[in-house]
């Protein structure tokens, strides 16, 4: 931004897509960037972009079963590794969790089925940390959803991406519940930046 500030988003696209950068960015009340930049933003404008710094990515020297848990737009690298591996004819079984405070919050929710038509061994589980009325899949801590589904993690690879509070927990209780291995957990953790605004 012109006084120096800036943000950091993950990459939505898989590297095949080299062609351009898909971001995911959640709308934020008074965000400078989310309101005060983005939402005034026309075809035409600039944005000055650096990238990429993050080595968020599959581990292809071994074939462990993945375990992808996100929130939010968390999903937006997750993303990135599952058409990734569609792309590469993989066959790791992979299990998606997404945590959300709602199902309207599952912004992508009707690409988790294209996927699993794709990529064998591919599985997804929504989470509701606050379910709507008639919600009747999984509901509470995304990470707690995992350890119910995969108690012993021992053999399993962890790629987690969302809110700090989650990736720090997911850490925490895996590695001491689930008998993850703490370097089977890759982490691209949320990175505040920059105050909230107040609305004008």
């Amino acid at each position: 931004m012109e006084d120096g500030d800036s943000r950091n988003y993950s990459m939505a696209n898989a590297p095949h897509e080299s062609d351009g950068v898909q971001l995911h960015i959640r709308h934020v009340p008074g965000g400078r960037f989310s309101e005060g930049v983005l939402a005034g933003l026309k075809k035409g404008d600039t944005l000055n972009v650096e990238l990429p710094y993050g080595e968020f990515s599959l581990d292809e020297e071994v074939d462990h079963p993945v375990i992808l848990l996100g929130t939010g737009t968390g999903m937006a690298p997750l993303k990135s590794i599952i058409e990734d591996q569609i792309k590469r004819g993989g066959s790791r079984p992979m299990h998606l969790f997404w945590g959300a405070r709602n199902s309207d919050d599952l912004y992508l929710g009707d690409l988790p089925a294209l996927w699993s038509r794709r990529l064998p061994g591919f599985s997804f589980t929504p989470v509701l940390s606050e379910p709507e009325p008639g919600w009747s899949g999984r509901t509470g801590w995304v990470h707690r959803a995992v350890l119910e589904d995969y108690p012993d993690l021992g053999a399993y690879q962890v790629y987690a991406c969302g809110n700090p509070v989650m990736t720090t927990a997911a850490l925490n209780d895996l590695t001491a519940e689930g008998q993850l291995l703490p370097d089977a957990f890759f982490c691209d953790a949320f990175v505040p930046s920059g105050e909230i605004q107040p609305p004008s």
